[in-house]
């Protein structure tokens, strides 16, 4: 190329000319990008507004993927804490997504569905029916239950799949403050984040993106529940010596709560100790040839003779 320069400058410059004015366009439009603050149409306004310790409004009725007329109020009981997960069932690759991680996350839990914990999967898209929610509920409730030994009508009675006005969707998006917006091709942009509320449906936590760690599923739940569920003592203390931290967006290991956990079980163990030791030494005693005390008696009246004498 340098020979080609060399040989004929004049013939060659114009090219060059045109390479550097169409990469000056390229860098120009590169960086006003860079630039700009202004997010593209589709997602403007597309975000989540925490509302932790805000109330669900629990009067709304659905309809679930039976066809009946469920109110919210039937899931928010006060008896388990509720997973929700708004999405819509026409979703060409987000939502399934989501759903498949989910229910993949559900299958590692030592929790059953409708047992420990319940779901709430609702529809944002006011034209869907009980079509779209029965199906979507027959394809994941068949993945949960797969290989595994849970009740059939427990998992179907704690998971629901329901559809609803627009009215209603966006009153339980809002008090969620789980903000999507409708586009002209008939589908949404929204948020990748599910909620978890406790069992009268006050919101304790958001988990965002494809990935719900079973472990901080878990936990998310356990504190949903004031620890209520928990199944085991390995729960309570998980829950004990586990706090979320905003910060990361995860639990994390407590190290005070630990150190309270170590020295409460320190002390049980050396009064364990001591107590096994008193109770050996004492065996010990008792059973050694001449009494408690370990002296002979015959032994002792030689010996009390000997002294009158």
């Amino acid at each position: 190329m340098a020979d080609l320069i060399c040989a004929n400058p004049v013939r060659v410059l114009p090219g060059l000319v045109r390479v550097l004015a169409a990469l000056s366009v390229f860098c120009t439009t590169a960086a006003g990008q860079l630039l700009t603050d202004e997010l593209p149409e589709q997602i403007r306004g597309v975000e989540v507004i925490e509302h932790l310790g805000d109330r669900l409004p629990t009067g709304l009725t659905f309809t679930d993927s039976d066809g009946e007329r469920l109110a919210l109020s039937d899931i928010f009981d006060g008896d388990h804490p509720v997973v929700i997960v708004p999405v819509y069932f026409g979703c060409p690759v987000v939502c399934p997504l989501i759903l498949e991680r989910v229910t993949n996350a559900f299958r590692e839990l030592d929790y059953t569905i409708g047992d420990g914990f319940e779901v709430l999967v609702f529809s944002i898209d006011p034209s869907e029916g009980q079509t779209e929610s029965w199906a979507a509920k027959s394809r994941f409730t068949e993945s949960y239950k797969a290989g595994a030994d849970r009740d059939a009508a427990t998992v179907a009675a704690g998971w629901h799949f329901v559809t609803g006005d627009e009215t209603s969707i966006k009153e339980l998006t809002g008090a969620s403050g789980w903000i999507f917006n409708a586009l002209s091709n008939g589908e949404f942009s929204h948020p990748t984040a599910i909620m978890i509320a406790s069992p009268d449906g006050t919101l304790t936590r958001y988990i965002y993106g494809f990935d719900f760690p079973p472990k901080q599923m878990k936990l998310s739940l356990l504190d949903a529940s004031e620890g209520r569920i928990a199944a085991s003592l390995g729960d309570r203390l998980l829950h004990y010596c586990y706090r979320f931290d905003p910060n990361e967006g995860a639990y994390s290991m407590e190290a005070m709560a630990v150190m309270r956990v170590a020295g409460v079980l320190t002390v049980i163990g050396l009064v364990v100790l001591i107590g096994s030791l008193f109770v050996w030494e004492r065996f010990r005693r008792t059973n050694k040839p001449g009494g408690h005390d370990g002296l002979d008696p015959a032994r002792n009246e030689k010996t009390e003779a000997a002294l009158q004498a």
